[in-house]
């Protein structure tokens, strides 16, 4: 007898899905058009919808996890539903054996040093899983061979890297490669002590500023300046490797901090506001490492002022290898991280005023790894027409920002889940609209490719001659033409006023940010209390947060808010600044990067009836004041359970009052959530899973720290 052809939909279920798991997921997606029987495995299969969220999410599943499919995809849909609606699930407050200066937060293990002359005598690690469980752990490391001045960690290696000074070797400084759990040398490290910054002959070197980075098997390290030899030195190695295992960068001018991009990229930030991107070889200790690949302007300060301090921010690391334990089921994809950069402005021409303009902004590392090309300048006008247009795959005609479409189209949710037998939380907000025949909409939503919008001319003078910075590299014989602002900064970062005393390099995690915003109502009654301070325009104290960031929503011209203040960040944070002995209530906000997010809370608003009307009435425990003021809600906010969101999928104006040339346009779209409660805290740390809330007291000593779990 015959037997007919079987088709592919005609066999078992079983294999049908082991055959889609194997699918990149925009394939797995357009599988979900084909017809009802596949989209209904693809829907009622935990394994395939894990992949697609994790995509969604923009992670990765963590490999020692031990627990159900269905486990993990509840995990994770109730996570990421926490975040969107700002919903702890628990709050639990970290006892402290001791308080200090150095502190370390990764991998969820907190670490802080306690100083004894000048020095880190111990260190104590607390594991912030187990405080969930009220049995929290902590062990505690001493140092008595060790002149330890700053310390890293990164748990899921059990590595523990001390920076110390050594006054008997020729270089000024040792990074001991140890173990977290026993304080012992590293297994892996061929060498248990890294040496680094060779002594000059005849110079009397003391200790300067130093930033050091773990990313997998590699560890960058920078001196940004080291008193007497006026030179900054920063240096990567491959801590697992032989000696000679490192490459370095050594700069005249100083380096302000760096950041890896990549895996094979790092980014080293120069105090005259130059971004220079450098990418290594894997055999890290070769001659022509590293390569200087290309150079980035900040926007044109205006004549009065200078930058005073630069840094970057990032987390994880782009090598993270991810966490370890069965209790961990994804992990931050490597490839989708946030980087912040500050910039701290400074009046030089009014050397009696320590006044300092702090700002903020955001970028993905997609953006500086694959710069716009120039176009050849053409014969007679080198120095004028070197950058009118940019050519290239990631170009775009040259227009002026006002008659770009900074919209991107909003992609409806590709998968319905409405129908799926997998186990989830009844508030994950898995839930999907219905999928579109439009092709365009079967995609993940991405980053868009980093384009020029309006190369205008460039905020410094460009440098076409040999780099005279002094690398002891052969990049130091390229020309430098740094690529101006408006090339590549205004479509892709997002602008915001800043507080000197932030932290973003522990408030910053994948593609989300968090923060606090002052609740208005209770700073106007404290102020009320005392005569000698109040909110008018005559105050000594000026008002406008970084919430607001005096943005003009439309990205066009505006004057309103000229006369607005803005705290003197000098200060440092407003307690400073108003003299309290209490820390002011403070709404959380969390910003979301991530595209995916932004076409969901797009989708869902579209779903509440009257959004597209006046701003919903707001609730009693609403923040009673608006954008333009100190913290708080936006008119166009709407209530979402834990919270407040708004989209801001649009080009926003920071009115930098003077500072830059030109008042700061930017693009890059996020969703802006704020608690509906406040918080007596002076600052936020986060990672994909909890925030920690530290509160501190008089001289900034920390008090308390509580840990909010999603």
């Amino acid at each position: 007898m015959d037997v007919g052809a079987i088709s592919f939909l005609q066999l078992p279920v079983e294999i049908l899905c082991d055959v889609l798991q194997v699918l990149s997921v925009k394939d797995l997606l357009q599988c979900n058009l084909v017809c009802k029987r596949l989209r209904r495995i693809i829907n009622e299969s935990s394994a395939l919808q894990f992949t697609i969220e994790l995509a969604r999410c923009r992670m990765k599943p963590a490999p020692t996890s031990k627990l159900p499919i269905s486990s993990r995809l509840r995990i994770l849909r109730d996570r990421e539903n926490s975040w969107r609606t700002f919903s702890p699930k628990s709050q639990h407050k970290l006892k402290l054996n001791h308080s200090g200066t150095v502190y370390e937060f990764a991998g969820g293990v907190y670490g802080i040093g306690k100083e004894i002359d000048r020095r880190t005598a111990y260190i104590t690690f607390y594991d912030l899983h187990s405080v969930m469980s009220g049995a929290q752990r902590s062990i505690t490391h001493t140092f008595t061979d060790v002149n330890v001045i700053d310390f890293t960690m990164d748990p899921a290696q059990d590595l523990l890297v001390l920076v110390s000074m050594n006054e008997d070797s020729p270089y000024l400084y040792d990074l001991h490669l140890r173990t977290l759990s026993l304080n012992e040398p590293h297994p892996l490290a061929p060498s248990p002590i890294l040496p680094c910054y060779r002594k000059l002959p005849g110079l009397n070197l003391t200790e300067g500023a130093v930033q050091i980075q773990i990313s997998g098997d590699v560890i960058g390290f920078l001196v940004k300046e080291a008193l007497l030899s006026l030179r900054a030195h920063f240096e990567v190695f491959k801590w697992q490797a032989v000696s000679p295992n490192s490459c370095m960068v050594k700069s005249l001018f100083g380096i302000d901090d760096f950041t890896f991009l990549s895996e094979d990229h790092f980014l080293l930030v120069e105090p005259n506001g130059l971004f220079d991107v450098y990418s290594f070889s894997d055999s890290i200790s070769d001659p022509t490492n590293p390569i200087l690949r290309a150079c980035y302007e900040l926007p044109m300060l205006s004549p009065a002022y200078s930058f005073w301090y630069i840094s970057l921010s990032s987390n994880p690391s782009p090598r993270f290898p991810g966490p370890t334990g069965e209790e961990k089921t994804y992990h931050c994809s490597p490839a989708d991280r946030l980087h912040a950069c500050c910039i701290y402005v400074y009046q030089s021409a009014l050397p009696n005023r320590d006044t300092v303009y702090p700002f903020v902004f955001f970028f993905h590392p997609d953006t500086l790894l694959n710069p716009p090309l120039p176009r050849k300048p053409s014969s007679g006008n080198a120095g004028i027409d070197l950058f009118s247009t940019w050519q290239g795959p990631n170009a775009i005609e040259a227009s002026s920002p006002s008659t770009l479409d900074y919209n991107s189209p909003v992609l409806s949710d590709l998968v319905s889940s409405s129908a799926s037998s997998a186990p989830s939380s009844p508030q994950s907000g898995s839930s999907a609209s219905s999928v579109s025949s439009d092709d365009t909409s079967h995609n993940l939503l991405n980053f868009p490719t980093p384009r020029a919008i309006h190369a205008g001319s460039s905020s410094m003078l460009f440098d076409t001659s040999p780099s005279t910075s002094g690398r002891a590299t052969p990049s130091s014989t390229q020309s430098r033409i740094p690529i101006p602002w408006e090339a590549w900064g205004p479509q892709n970062t997002r602008w915001f006023l800043e507080h000197l005393s932030k932290d973003w390099q522990r408030s910053i995690y994948g593609l989300r940010t968090a923060d606090c915003v002052v609740d208005r109502a209770a700073l106007e009654d404290l102020l009320h209390c005392d005569g000698s301070r109040d909110l008018s325009g005559n105050s000594e104290y000026r008002h406008g947060d970084s919430d607001s960031d005096n943005e003009d929503n439309g990205g066009d011209e505006s004057d309103e808010d000229e006369d607005a203040f803005i705290f003197d960040e000098a200060v440092g944070d407003i307690e400073s600044q108003l003299g309290c002995t209490s820390t002011l209530p403070k709404f959380l906000r969390v910003r979301d990067f991530n595209p995916y997010s932004i076409s969901k809370a797009l989708e869902e608003e579209e779903e509440i009836p009257g959004t597209q009307d006046p701003p919903l009435p707001r609730t009693p425990c609403s923040p009673s004041y608006d954008v333009q003021e100190i913290g708080g809600c936006s008119p166009d906010m709407i209530r979402d359970r834990g919270g407040y969101r708004r989209v801001v999928n649009g080009p926003t104006k920071v009115n930098v009052r003077g500072v830059f040339r030109e008042n700061i346009v930017s693009c890059l779209p996020y969703v802006e959530v704020i608690s509906k409660d406040t918080f007596n805290v002076n600052e936020i740390m986060m990672d994909d899973c909890r925030l920690l809330l530290i509160k501190r007291g008089r001289g900034q000593k920390l008090k308390t720290i509580n840990v909010l779990t999603m």
